[in-house]
């Protein structure tokens, strides 16, 4: 947990003032040392100095509020004796003064043991212990078998309960408590807390507490709570109804078409897909009283205040996003085209003697001609390269990128910028791709041009576009920002030498990025864009175009907006909650919310989709450690099944059925052979290259079904492999088979007696290890679990 900067002191010489501070707490005071680096006089001038600010105003508040802040810690918390030394910490939290306490034992004890305390007010927000036994975290690689826990879920839930609500009695009653989950390799089990007021959730208030699953201590707490906040009575707020009225009027949901790519065996090319979806422009928090968008990340703003997170300061709620002009800024030299093929120096040669290509010095003089590049003499050519691509159709194409440097100690005026990098169709010298970035000059930086003219900079951009994809130009429209006022962007500092002061300007924008969005059929294609950067001098900075080639776009038959707004609200329920910012005076400011959050819908079902309008699997197969399961009820694995899970130890599964009968792969055991021992486990690799033979294809079938499967014999080498990292199994003739159907001389004997001599394999009836028996995936977590219960013996 961060913290602001806080003056740490040890008390080891002020022995006196501190026994004082405590006399009247419910504890007896704890033993304090004197230090040993300083003299006797040192001290006493020490003491005396403590002493002396102490009595002042000021001093005695922060005594008293140290002393209380301690009171309250040792009421709560037993801090055994031999935890002799104290030192502490006190930092300023936004109106609230913080304090971190730390106990330990003495320098040349037996055991370092240790006892770490934080408060805010009344509340404790962290609280840990070192030293104290088997609560100290995952256990060293030589005592590395995991172990089932002691006592029961509800047990260990139960303890983290009467430890918290020991640690903060005042707000027990707030808080809700979650297991997450017991854990096979370390002693502590994790419960999560949350804040819910009114009935409602408190945005980012809780933590975790994590208890010793085998002895019900604690372990250590962490917390973060608005200590104080009060927040506002729900009952008057607008009902999930009225929010869904509200929320039509506030959202706009626009069709777009949106292209996704899937490899295609049977071609071995990536097939292209074009769905339609609908995708909202507000995301934002609705205010639950008045309908309306939240205000609450602009007051925060306004206020120059900050998210608080018990003695955590946020200074921006949310992660920003990176503007894609921005992202090119100093990017140097362009990434060449997707999916390229680069020639050797040898290949350019005969690619430049071809009478097809242009040459470099034919593309420096198409440069020098366009108005827009502006490429003068005093830029030199510094390198160069021709690629290659192929569509689709296989029609193959050529692009030339060129980079130039400005080389002069008197650059014109049409010489602002260092660097020109330029992508062409090497046949016809078309424009692709345009660059200009870096000043020459440190008394010319780009920050300092004027503010931009954007109607003039517009008429550029259009110019551009109509210039360099004059052939799609039609299929583009200019998108709305393009024309929109002009944008102030923060302050400047400019010194005024003959009045000697210092003034503060504001500072608007100098360079916009304009952006032509393509349509079909009346709706916008999604990242089918060009881009075109102009700054305040006229000067095209930046020209690029992504169009989709050899695509067809499905008939608009859509569901109209009312019809999908219907829809999301079936399917998605507003989210509600408070959430809270506090001012610079440690004032809360909190706000009850409304929020549906990011979604896309299937512009023709209505339905919650993926990004690209394919459908959500909601059964996908993915890890559900709280999945009740309809097709376990009756198998002899079904309470292992159910052991398992309150690890996190399970398959992948649908969540609704855990198909016990159903062989388990090579991957699948590996993976939980993994969760185990928290070490990935190697899976023996044979790819067979499929020429079209039948062979081949024989080949490849048998080995795809071999990986679909595990045997006996490869769980065996599997779990080995967990205890056997030099490879000792594969001696051969050192170890003794206890099954009749393994002799010694088997090429996995030792992996298998290693797996019996530990118990994960056990005695069968018949005596042979059968092992080309294929393990289903309920005998696969019953294995382990029996295995687990054998070492929590």
């Amino acid at each position: 947990m961060k913290r602001s900067n806080a003056n740490a002191k040890t008390i080891r010489t002020a022995a006196a003032v501190m026994a004082a501070m405590l006399a009247v707490t419910t504890c007896a005071p704890m033993a304090l040392s004197v230090s040993t680096e300083s003299s006797d006089a040192d001290s006493a001038a020490s003491a005396a100095s403590a002493a002396s600010a102490s009595s002042s105003p000021t001093g005695k508040k922060e005594d008293a509020s140290m002393k209380a802040a301690l009171t309250t810690v040792k009421k709560r918390i037993d801090i055994p004796e031999e935890l002799t030394e104290f030192t502490y910490a006190e930092s300023k939290v936004y109106g609230q003064t913080g304090y971190n306490f730390n106990w330990t034992t003495p320098n040349g004890a037996k055991e370092y043991k240790s006892i770490n305390v934080s408060i805010i007010g009344g509340v404790i927000t962290e609280y840990s212990r070192q030293g104290f036994g088997d609560d100290d975290g995952f256990q060293s690689f030589q005592s590395r078998d995991p172990k089932l826990a002691k006592l029961t879920q509800q047990e260990v839930l139960a303890k983290a309960k009467e430890s918290f609500k020991k640690l903060n009695p005042d707000i027990y009653s707030e808080c809700n408590f979650e297991l997450r989950n017991l854990s096979l390799t370390s002693s502590k089990a994790r419960i999560a807390i949350s804040r819910n007021v009114n009935g409602i959730d408190v945005s980012n208030n809780g933590g975790s507490i994590r208890i010793n699953q085998n002895t019900g201590e604690l372990v250590n707490m962490n917390l973060e709570w608005w200590d104080g906040a009060k927040f506002s009575d729900p009952k008057t707020a607008k009902t999930e109804a009225e929010i869904q009225e509200a929320f039509k009027s506030l959202c706009t949901l626009t069709p777009y078409y949106r292209i996704s790519y899937k490899w295609d065996e049977e071609s071995k090319k990536s097939k292209p897909t074009v769905r339609i979806v609908y995708s909202p422009d507000f995301t934002d928090e609705i205010d639950a009283y008045t309908g309306k968008a939240s205000t609450i990340w602009e007051d925060m703003k306004k206020a120059g205040g900050s998210r608080y997170y018990g003695d955590v300061m946020y200074a921006n709620p949310a992660a920003g996003t990176m503007n894609q002009d921005d992202v090119v800024d100093d990017a140097g030299v362009e990434e060449a085209l997707d999916n390229d093929v680069s020639f050797s120096e040898e290949e350019l040669k005969k690619l430049d003697q071809n009478a097809k290509l242009l040459k470099s010095g034919d593309v420096t003089a198409l440069l020098k001609k366009d108005k827009f590049v502006a490429l003068t003499d005093n830029y030199k050519l510094k390198n160069y390269n021709v690629s290659s691509r192929k569509d689709e159709k296989g029609k193959e194409s050529f692009t030339m990128y060129v980079s130039y440097e400005l080389e002069t100690d008197k650059p014109a005026a049409n010489e602002y910028y260092r660097y020109i990098n330029v992508n062409v169709d090497a046949e016809s010298g078309k424009i692709l791709s345009l660059n200009k970035y870096g000043d020459q000059f440190k008394n010319r930086a780009v920050e300092e041009l004027p503010a931009l003219d954007v109607k003039k900079a517009n008429a550029v951009a259009e110019e551009v576009a109509k210039t360099y994809a004059k052939d799609i130009i039609s299929q583009y429209r200019a998108d709305k920002s393009n024309t929109e006022p002009l944008k102030e962007i923060g302050n400047a500092e400019i010194w005024d030498a003959e009045k000697n002061k210092k003034n503060i300007v504001k500072k608007f924008e100098n360079e916009r990025g304009f952006i032509f969005n393509r349509f079909a059929n009346g709706i916008q294609v999604t990242n089918d864009t060009i881009r075109v950067t102009v700054d305040s001098n006229g000067t095209v900075t930046r020209y690029s175009v992504d169009h989709t080639e050899n695509i067809t776009f499905p008939k608009a038959d859509i569901i109209s907006t009312d019809e999908a707004f219907d829809k999301l609200f079936k399917q998605m329920d507003f989210s509600k909650y408070y959430d809270c910012w506090i001012t610079k005076d440690g004032e809360f400011k909190t706000y009850l919310l409304y929020d549906m959050g990011s979604f896309t819908l299937n512009a023709k079902t209505g339905k919650i989709c993926n990004w690209d309008g394919s459908p959500r699997d909601t059964s996908s197969m993915s890890y559900h450690i709280d999945a009740k399961y309809s097709d376990i009820k009756d198998i002899p694995q079904r309470d292992a099944i159910l052991e398992m899970q309150k690890y996190g130890v399970t398959l992948r599964t649908d969540g609704k059925k855990f198909l016990p009968n159903t062989p388990i792969s090579e991957e699948e055991f590996s993976n939980l052979l993994a969760e185990l021992f928290n070490e990935a486990v190697a899976i023996n690799e044979e790819n067979y290259a499929d020429d079209g033979s039948p062979e081949a294809k024989a080949k490849a079938e048998a080995a795809k079904k071999d990986k679909a499967e595990t045997t006996r014999r490869e769980a065996a080498v599997m779990f080995a492999q967990m205890y056997d990292h030099n490879n000792i199994a594969g001696i051969k003739g050192i170890f003794k088979s206890f099954y009749s159907d393994i002799k010694s001389s088997d090429e996995n004997a030792g992996h298998i007696a290693i797996a019996y001599a530990k118990g994960f394999f056990g005695k069968t009836d018949d005596g042979q290890f059968h092992g080309d028996k294929v393990i289903t995936r309920a005998e696969a977590v019953q294995l382990v679990y029996d295995y687990l219960k054998l070492l929590s013996k």
